[in-house]
């Protein structure tokens, strides 16, 4: 039995959720803030590929952080502390709910989807949207660069 809404193309309704994964992390990111900072534009890319990927483990997280040394010294998260604190907590709380409920369907056999699955999902969805803005608005703030190396400066 075939599904009414499959298409004859083989590209059925679940490959519309990679095009905003896609649109964000291949295209509008990289082409909007690259020339601005690059290794701070790769965070912000990887960010948002794991933030919008239809698959979710803390596997992934790891993916980004390698980023963070090359942006957090000249981020708000740290200009601001409170902004800062914030959104580590809500992200750790995010990240923590929805562990929890993968725990319980996972370990213990209970049937978590909807509400405690769906809604510790869309939370942290939302917290990681959120904190991507932030990034994004950070590294939007800078100026553009136009070589990675700092003018060489002139034999007196």
């Amino acid at each position: 039995m075939k599904s009414a809404l499959s298409s004859s193309s083989g590209l059925g309704v679940e490959s519309l959720a990679f095009f905003p994964q896609l649109f964000l992390s291949v295209i509008a990111i990289p082409l909007l803030l690259a020339k601005k900072d690059l290794a701070s534009t790769m965070l912000a890319q990887t960010f948002a590929f794991v933030t919008f990927n239809k698959v979710c483990t803390s596997q992934y997280f790891l993916w980004y952080m390698v980023f963070l040394p090359f942006y957090l010294p000249n981020s708000s998260l740290l200009r601001r502390p409170k902004l800062g604190y914030s959104a580590l907590a809500l992200w750790v709380l995010g990240q923590a709910l929805w562990l929890q409920q993968g725990y319980e369907l996972e370990f213990l056999g209970k049937s978590t989807f909807v509400p405690g699955l769906w809604v510790a999902s869309m939370l942290f969805f939302g917290i990681n949207c959120w904190i991507l803005g932030i990034v994004v608005s950070d590294i939007n703030a800078q100026p553009s660069s136009t070589s990675v190396m700092p003018p060489a400066k002139k034999a007196d």
